[in-house]
């Protein structure tokens, strides 16, 4: 049957639609492949990064795409791992080789019908670089560890001391790291091997020793060798800064009430309270204790044995102690202020002429002595005259009878002095001269109460000449020694008053007296003896005149102290 016209027209109208339509579909079809093709090559990047080998940037992206990265070195592979974009090798690589990153990009299965290559990336890098030390020397704390600097941070560090092997990781990079080793002495050195790593995914680099030298020893000293003043501070300055010092471990002798202040971290300084503080002509002894029981350094350090620092005073005025001695009767001689010194009623006033001594004149209260004593008397100078007068206040005042003006004897002056105490004994005189017959002459306040004939030593053992003060008494004592000859002795001796080493004025019995018969000593009839035994005391001086002499004074000879004869 054939179709009619218009039959005819419907059909080329259908088929010119079924054409139209086609032709829109293959287009739209050709569109969805470009874009596809344009979503599935996204835009990415690849960079160095401080936290990995590189970061991988990815963006225009529909989807999770799968990657593939390496890193080739020396035609060694590592597969990368990835976190949030950081590439880093999934098992350590050398440190500080050069090599390549490599990533591939794929499509996501879902884009994988489009046509087209994977993304290649690639980047030119240098593995991290081992982080050296800053220094290959250290100064070690007396501490169970060595704290080490780093060039550059670590990760990890690898450290060995004798054959053992110890490992640190750090959760996040460090500049500093302390390793625990075995605590040292002080002053001791050694060294440990050192190996740092930047990061997890670097090897170790090559061993660094270190060499470490602990710190020395405490050491304490002061800063002056005398103190000037009274209440001048005492400085005790130590070589390294103090963490703690234990000050109630301290002593100060002879014991002085005061206060210890620390000035800075190695510098303490005491100041006595008293107003005469530490006196004149004192030795004073800081004893501080060693070991963790006394002062530590802040590096750990401590005194390796208690360590005793002494300092001394000035001596006071020898003026002034004369003035004293004589005002309270010790001496031969008076002393008179000048007219316009104010008296001295106080304690600070008299602390003060310690070292200033006022203005006043000196005269000679017994005329008659002899003239040997006279010319022994010089103000302003210690002499035998002030030693003998400090023996007899020493041991009036039950103190050590050495005449030597230490702080207690300024002490004890200054307060018989203020509450007018003066010297309840005479004052005491000897005199012996060798022209024969041979006499001993006994002065007591300026008058010559006993003459009487007396021995001294033979040629053999002369006695001593000079002036001395009596340092030692006794009323009966066996002598004993050996004569010229050669014999050992053995006698029996009474009121004795030892003068000058082994020679001493006492009581012997003899046939006759009045020429040289002893070992040294001045020998008198025990009644004299007991004479002279009560009116001397301890500091009465004793002049010995040679033979030929009109009783000036003789030039005193050296004492040596020697076996006690008679």
């Amino acid at each position: 049957m054939v179709p009619s016209r218009k039959e005819a027209q419907e059909a080329r109208r259908r088929g010119y639609g079924a054409r139209q339509w086609g032709f829109v579909i293959s287009f739209v079809a050709v569109a969805g492949l470009a874009v596809g093709a344009v979503i599935a090559r996204p835009r990415a990047s690849l960079r160095p990064s401080r936290h990995g080998l590189a970061h991988l940037r990815i963006s225009n992206f529909l989807g999770a795409p799968r990657i593939q990265s390496t890193f080739t070195y020396h035609h060694r592979v590592f597969t990368l791992g990835d976190q949030k974009g950081r590439l880093a090798p999934r098992r350590p690589v050398p440190p500080g080789v050069s090599g390549v990153v490599r990533v591939r990009i794929h499509r996501p299965p879902w884009l994988a019908w489009i046509p087209g290559q994977p993304k290649m990336l690639t980047l030119s890098v240098v593995t991290p670089r081992s982080p050296g030390l800053q220094a290959t020397h250290a100064a070690r704390r007396l501490l169970p560890s060595v704290t080490v600097h780093f060039r550059r941070a670590v990760r990890e560090v690898i450290y060995r001391q004798g054959t053992l092997r110890h490992v640190l990781t750090f959760s996040t990079p460090v500049m500093s790291a302390r390793l625990p080793l075995t605590k040292p002495r002080p002053g001791q050195t050694g060294r440990v091997m050192i190996q740092t790593s930047p990061s997890s995914w670097v090897k170790p680099g090559r061993p660094q020793i270190l060499r470490w030298t602990a710190v020395p020893y405490l050491t304490v000293s002061t800063t002056v060798s005398y103190l000037p003043g009274l209440r001048t501070p005492l400085t005790v300055k130590f070589s390294q800064p103090l963490a703690s010092a234990d000050l109630s471990g301290w002593t100060v002798k002879p014991h002085l009430a005061g206060n210890w202040r620390k000035v800075n971290a190695t510098t303490y300084t005491f100041t006595p309270s008293g107003l005469l503080g530490y006196g004149p002509n004192a030795r004073i002894a800081i004893t501080i204790p060693s070991g963790t029981a006394g002062p530590v350094a802040e590096s750990g350090a401590y005194l390796a044995s208690s360590a005793t620092l002494t300092v001394s005073t000035p001596p006071g005025s020898v003026t002034r102690l004369q003035q004293l001695l004589a005002e309270a009767g010790y001496l031969p001689v008076g002393w008179h202020p000048a007219g316009h010194v104010r008296p001295r009623t106080t304690l600070a006033a008299q602390a003060q002429a310690i070292y200033q001594a006022p203005k006043g004149t000196f005269n000679w209260k017994y005329p008659a002595l002899p003239t040997a004593l006279d010319r022994l008397w010089t103000p302003g100078h210690f002499n035998v005259i002030t030693k003998g007068a400090i023996m007899q206040f020493e041991r009036v005042n039950h103190l050590t009878v050495d005449g030597i003006p230490g702080p207690a004897v300024w002490s004890a002056l200054i307060a018989d002095h203020l509450s007018h105490r003066v010297s309840p004994d005479g004052y005491t005189y000897i005199s012996v001269s060798e022209n024969l017959p041979e006499k001993l002459s006994l002065w007591v306040n300026g008058k010559r109460v006993l003459t009487s004939l007396t021995n001294t030593g033979i040629r053999q053992t002369p006695t001593y000449l000079g002036t001395y003060p009596i340092f030692e008494r006794l009323a009966f004592q066996i002598m004993k020694g050996k004569n010229p000859s050669g014999v050992h002795y053995a006698d029996p001796v009474h009121w004795i008053n030892y003068f000058a080493g082994s020679d001493a004025v006492h009581g012997f019995l003899r046939s006759a007296y009045g020429f040289p018969q002893s070992l040294g000593c001045v020998e008198l009839p025990i009644a004299n003896a007991y004479r002279v035994f009560q009116a001397v005391h301890y500091g009465t001086l004793v002049t010995v005149h040679p033979a030929g002499s009109s009783g000036t004074s003789p030039t005193p000879v050296a004492v040596k102290p020697s076996t006690k004869k008679s």
